[in-house]
């Protein structure tokens, strides 16, 4: 499924060089109009994780844990998947 890239005043931004997770991650929760700081306090981690993860010129990028992220999805309504490469997507079935 392909998350519209939205624009809003509190948007999140990102760095295209992060990984690709991360940047979809940022772009579920723009469509979801949370800010961060909601994210994180509803998923149980800390205030500035989601911060962390973004990299950006000239700041320390933090990678997330695998817990974190899914925290982080289940708030807003996701799951991590893992699929074989090249394998059709069945998440609608």
């Amino acid at each position: 499924m392909m998350i519209p890239k939205i624009k809003y005043r509190n948007q999140l931004r990102y760095s295209e060089d992060n990984d690709i997770i991360i940047n979809r991650l940022i772009d579920i929760m723009n469509h979801s109009k949370l800010s961060s700081g909601d994210v994180c306090r509803k998923a149980g981690i800390g205030p500035n994780a989601i911060a962390g993860w973004k990299a950006k010129f000239g700041t320390i990028k933090r990678n997330p844990s695998l817990v974190n992220i899914q925290s982080v999805l289940n708030v807003l309504g996701f799951k991590l998947v893992v699929r074989r490469k090249g394998a059709p997507d069945i998440s609608n079935q």
